[in-house]
């Protein structure tokens, strides 16, 4: 039995880490930010988590975390057998940005200027999707689509915000990339592989087109051909990984995805996001949330105009894939307009309509790139997460934490061979 002192863990900085597969590590939490994220990280649901009552229980993965007198913890582990021969899909990234989404807060990308956002209940969507979109048309579309009949929980559209608001959170050289999930639903067009292969086809047609042309031609543009950048990377990784465009090959690998993949996508999202920082340097520094915005507003549309679409007899090619999801993308394509009004309306006239369109395009490959760097829970678990607590119990600063044991109490872990 090891005893671990809080007082003297408050005088330190406390790592949130995964659990070493050899050897049960100390359990060093003292806030109820670190109690709540330390559980999950290792292998454990919260089946119980009322701290304003001194209740907790979290069991799963051969742990168990429960009080084992006033304000005492016991904290059982049961070791991983050390010949495994992989890394344990379990693992979560160890990052504190990371500890965020625990808590149903999605951590924004600070260099574009994002803050971030609430997205783990009902309400911080609705308040989420509103502060995007004042006029609220989003917010009720979203409301709209969550018919109990068939998918109450589902965000169509609204859960592109994770993949193109959240930073890199993949660490460099490492293959962990499980995160957990910080809303109901999190999946969308920019993780199937129908947004993928309809993307492609379209940015090909989109490139060829004359108007692409005679819009950049000798107009001084930042960057005027980075479409030409994207679709070269895009058949680049397509022809090297083939799991690239397809998320069901992807997702058989979890936290052991080819570190090359990794790499390459990782290093073109780098290559994107420092497109758009150039053009949040040129054009203003709410460029990008603006860019975001429009593009989430239309993009909350999709569900049911694909599939009016279809019933309509007018869906577009699916290119031997699912009918509903490739519409969708080619929806995307038909509101690239739309967010081109949409950023002219929010006060960015004076940026070309190229530089616009093609702030977008550089946009979703990004999300696309972000997406193959991580992985959520598939299905039906995406949208039942237990492990998801209420942002509430998040503390962001030192200053607001709240302590367990403030009395010279003691926390008990108890290793289990």
């Amino acid at each position: 039995m090891t005893q671990c002192s809080v007082q003297e863990s408050k005088t330190q900085s406390t790592s949130i880490g995964s659990m070493a597969e050899q050897e049960a590590p100390a359990f060093t939490a003292t806030t109820l930010t670190e109690l709540a994220a330390q559980a999950i990280r290792h292998g454990m649901t919260w089946t119980v988590f009322r701290p304003e009552h001194g209740v907790f229980l979290a069991e799963g993965n051969g742990h168990t975390l429960r009080p084992k007198a006033q304000q005492l913890l016991e904290f059982e582990i049961v070791p991983n057998p050390p010949s495994k021969p992989k890394i344990s899909d379990h693992l979560y990234i160890p990052s504190p940005l990371v500890d965020k989404l625990f808590f149903g807060i999605l951590p924004g990308y600070e260099p574009f200027h994002l803050p971030d956002y609430r997205i783990g209940s009902t309400t911080d969507v609705y308040t989420t999707m509103y502060s995007l979109d004042p006029t609220g048309s989003a917010t009720k579309k979203i409301q709209d689509n969550r018919h109990p009949s068939f998918a109450p929980d589902c965000l169509f559209g609204f859960s592109d915000i994770i993949p193109l608001a959240a930073p890199m959170l993949r660490q460099c050289s490492s293959t962990i990339i499980r995160l957990p999930i910080p809303a109901q639903y999190t999946v969308g067009l920019l993780t199937y592989k129908e947004g993928f292969v309809v993307f492609r086809h379209r940015l090909n047609r989109f490139i060829a087109s004359p108007r692409y042309v005679a819009e950049r031609k000798d107009t001084g543009l930042y960057a005027p051909y980075i479409a030409f950048w994207v679709r070269d990377k895009y058949c680049e990784l397509t022809e090297h990984f083939p799991e690239w465009e397809d998320e069901v090959l992807a997702n058989k690998q979890i936290n052991n995805r080819s570190i090359e993949f990794l790499d390459a996508c990782n290093a073109a999202w780098d290559y994107c996001t420092g497109h758009l920082f150039n053009l949040i340097r040129t054009y203003g520094q709410n460029f990008y949330r603006d860019l975001m915005a429009a593009h989430l507003k239309h993009a909350v549309n999709w569900w049911h105009q694909a599939w009016n679409r279809m019933r309509a007899g007018e869906a577009r090619d699916k290119y031997g894939l699912r009918d509903y999801i490739a519409e969708g993308m080619h929806l995307y394509w038909d509101y690239l307009d739309l967010v081109v009004k949409e950023m002219q309306e929010r006060g960015w006239s004076e940026v070309p309509e190229a530089t616009l369109r093609d702030g977008w395009i550089v946009m979703i490959f990004r999300g696309f790139c972000w997406w193959r760097c991580h992985w959520m829970m598939e299905g039906q678990e995406m949208c039942v997460a237990p492990e998801r607590l209420a942002s509430e119990y998040y503390e962001d600063s030192s200053e607001d934490a709240r302590y367990l044991g403030e009395k010279d109490d003691e926390y008990v872990v108890v290793s289990k061979a």
